[in-house]
């Protein structure tokens, strides 16, 4: 286990081939170590702990983080392309500008998270919790967010065109200025969302929609 002395600094900065060496030994414990800027790519770090830790604009593209604790960790500007964060934890973390199209978030936990500006064309957020999320600015366009609960989420300025948005749960979330054009609402849980879309915005699939709102 890393750990790290009370009275020093309160991460660590470590690099990348620090990392893989002490985990391939079996370690899984990095809580508040500081990899920022490190390049990561194309690695297998599943079930890795990094509460915490600083992962400024570190380059995590392609990248299995299966079932990871990244809660409270500083994601921002991150390029997680591709990345596998399946069953991932990252509650309140700060992802603000983070890379992470074509990423794979399904079943991840990222309440209370920040994403704003992030770039996240084509991700997959399948059964996602998503509640609380600060997503203003985000591009989503094309991202599948099927049964994705984004309860409370901040969704203002989000680009969501052609997203699946089968069964996901919407109540009580901010979509002002949003462009949903061609995004699927089938079955989604639209009630008690703060709407402030113009018409031509909201073009989108709609079947056996409960609540088909048309300004």
């Amino acid at each position: 286990m890393l750990n790290l002395n009370p009275h020093e600094p309160k991460t660590k900065t470590i690099n990348a081939s620090q990392l893989l060496s002490m985990y391939q030994s079996g370690e899984r414990n990095f809580s508040q170590v500081n990899l920022s800027q490190e390049f990561l790519a194309d690695v297998n770090l599943s079930d890795i702990k990094l509460w915490q830790a600083n992962l400024a604009e570190a380059n995590f593209e392609r990248a299995v983080l299966r079932e990871a604790n990244l809660d409270e960790c500083n994601l921002s500007g991150t390029t997680l392309w591709r990345t596998d964060l399946g069953k991932a934890s990252l509650v309140k973390a700060n992802c603000e500008g983070a890379f992470l199209i074509c990423a794979n978030l399904n079943l991840a936990n990222l309440r209370e998270s920040i994403f704003s500006n992030a770039q996240m064309r084509l991700a997959s957020f399948i059964g996602t919790n998503l509640e609380g999320v600060d997503l203003s600015g985000a591009n989503l366009c094309y991202a599948d967010l099927t049964k994705a609960n984004l309860r409370g989420a901040n969704l203002s300025r989000v680009l969501l065109t052609g997203a699946n948005l089968f069964q996901t749960n919407l109540r009580d979330t901010n979509i002002e200025d949003a462009i949903l054009l061609g995004a699927n609402l089938s079955q989604t849980v639209l009630s008690d969302v703060m709407v402030g879309i113009p018409t031509p915005k909201l073009e989108s699939k709609v079947n056996s929609n409960p609540i088909n709102r048309k300004n």
